[in-house]
């Protein structure tokens, strides 16, 4: 028993030691060593110094409080947790490290992983860059009511940071100040606040409230996103702009006041999953993959003087029924619409002179398409996939249907193209089952491979006077085409293009010279074929019209 007095006697004054509480006040400048004994220099938990310092004081102070680890050879060493510089005044030297007056160095305390509060000198304006950058257990900051300007990742990765109260006079936060501060629920702006930096409140995951000052023109890039538990936010008539990524994969936001904004960037709400209505009034730039995979979103509104509704813009929004865009709009860029599949209409602006590469692919609940007169280019794909699709009129000047634009549109009936079109590309039409009536403009020169593949209810075709080429599978599988018509001007017909035309009987072919073929290219079809008067012999004397049976002269 004698034996354990001993050593707790020896124990409980190291303890003390460890967890001491030290007020320092320096009297001189470049003094501070001289306040704290070498013995007692790591051994120091809060700690308050006031008086005025230079670069070589606040060194020993970074030294002191920015340790992570302690010497456990030396008994009772610890780490700061508490830092109170209220009664400092910093002045302009180069001792030690460079210093402004009244102003804290760059990354002061940053990756203090041990300190839990600190309070900022009184005389400071700006909290400085990196200041706090990595203070993974700061919890309580006390700004001082002088500071106008919070620099660039003061407080990112403050991990603990649950809560923080910003000066009246505050007019700057700088790009990634609060970032990654994941335990931050609310913070209040200040009405000085004109603009949210890049990425300043980035990942604070537990941001549920926050307040945007009116006077504010823009939300900075990537400024709010992945903030996963904001559900509502409101942004006041002085927001011009919200930039690229601000609110991306902010998936709890349902609801966002924006009417005021005249230019959204790229991907600024990509992934805000529970987003539902969006109504802008003053829109004039929209960015790629802006609204992107909010898959709860349902109706949008977009007046204004916008021109181009962008690559991706509500790329798989697949619970909108509803969008209505300015007359001003000329392009719809690919992909726009993209897997919208609650799509069930939507009205073409009168300005539109684009729709480009799967601007409306697998949208499946479609079920009519008007292009307006000033259309003049289908991109690739672009209503692939829109299997309720029933009617198609173009009324503009193109000269291209491109490939796989109509692809798999199963319940389309009925299509009517300008008289301007000149190409039909592959697999243009591909798998549209239903497509029973289509006009083929007299200038038709060229149509591709597997252009009209598996159209299963064509019944007849009288195909235009200036066509020149059939690609291969063009016509193969359409199981119901009983007659075709073949023009003077024809000069080929490719591998398969009516291969397994089973109820095909008749074709009529007005070509006195007999158009190249290959093989396979009426295989498995038994129908007469009627050539005109006085070619028997050109047919016949051609290796692959040779082959064909049911050749008949008219």
């Amino acid at each position: 028993m004698k034996k354990l007095m001993i050593i707790l006697m020896a124990v409980i004054p190291m303890l003390s030691m460890a967890q001491e509480k030290l007020n320092v006040k320096v009297d001189s400048v470049g003094k501070l060593a001289s306040k704290i004994s070498i013995d007692q220099k790591f051994k120091i938990a809060d700690l308050t110094v006031s008086g005025t310092l230079n670069g070589t004081d606040l060194k020993l102070l970074q030294e002191i409080v920015n340790r992570t680890k302690i010497d456990k050879k030396n008994p009772g060493e610890c780490l700061v947790s508490v830092i109170d510089l209220s009664g400092v005044t910093i002045v302009e030297g180069k001792e030690g490290m460079k210093t402004k007056a009244n102003e804290l160095p760059k990354g002061m305390f940053s990756g203090a992983k041990q300190l839990v509060k600190a309070v900022l000198p009184s005389s400071i304006q700006e909290v400085s860059e990196n200041c706090f950058a990595g203070c993974e257990n700061l919890a309580d900051v006390t700004i001082p009511a002088s500071v106008t300007t919070i620099k660039n990742e003061a407080f990112q990765g403050c991990e603990r940071l649950a809560s923080i109260t910003l000066p009246s006079g505050l007019k700057t936060i700088e790009s990634e100040a609060f970032e990654d501060c994941k335990s931050l629920v609310s913070i209040t702006l200040p009405s000085g606040i004109n603009k949210i930096a890049v990425q300043a409140f980035n990942n604070c995951k537990a941001l549920n409230q926050i307040n945007i000052p009116n006077g504010t023109k823009v939300i900075g890039g990537s400024a709010f996103k992945d903030c996963e538990s904001l559900t509502a936010i409101e942004l006041p008539a002085s927001v011009e702009e919200i930039e690229s990524a601000a609110f991306e994969s902010c998936k709890n936001l349902q609801r966002i006041e924006m009417s005021s904004v005249e230019k959204i960037g790229a991907s600024a709400f990509h992934n805000c999953k529970s987003l539902k209505t969006v109504t802008l009034a003053r829109l004039s730039k929209l960015g790629q993959i802006a609204f992107e995979n909010c898959e709860s979103l349902e109706e949008v509104t977009i007046e204004g003087n916008l021109s181009d509704i962008n690559s991706a813009a509500f790329k798989n929004c697949t619970s909108l029924k509803s969008i209505t865009v300015p007359s001003s709009v000329k392009v719809i860029s690919s992909h726009a619409f993209d897997g919208c599949k609650s799509l069930t209409a939507f009205e073409f602006p009168s300005a539109l002179t684009k729709v480009n590469d799967c601007a409306f692919e697998d949208c499946a609940s479609l079920k009519s398409v008007e292009l307006p007169n000033m259309v003049k280019s289908l991109g690739d794909d672009a209503f692939k996939g829109c299997t309720s699709l029933e009617t198609v009129t173009i009324n503009g000047f193109i000269d291209e249907i491109e490939p796989k634009t109509f692809r798999n549109c199963a319940s389309l009936a009925k299509v009517v193209l300008p008289a301007s079109v000149r190409r039909i590309g592959s697999s243009a039409f591909e798998g549209c089952a239903m497509l029973s009536d289509i006009n083929l403009p007299i200038v038709l020169a060229t149509i591709e491979d597997a252009a009209f593949e598996r159209c299963g209810s064509l019944t007849s075709l009288t195909l235009p006077v200036g066509l020149k080429t059939i690609g291969g599978d063009a016509f193969k599988e359409c199981t119901s085409l009983s007659y075709v018509e073949l023009p003077v001007s024809l000069k080929s017909i490719g591998g398969s293009a009516f291969q397994k035309c089973v109820s095909l009987r008749e074709v009529n072919l007005n070509c006195p010279t007999p158009p190249s073929i290959s093989g396979d290219t009426f295989k498995g079809v038994n129908a007469t074929f009627m050539i005109p008067k006085g070619t028997q012999m050109a047919y016949m004397s051609n290796k692959k019209w040779a082959k064909v049976t049911g050749l008949k002269e008219k």
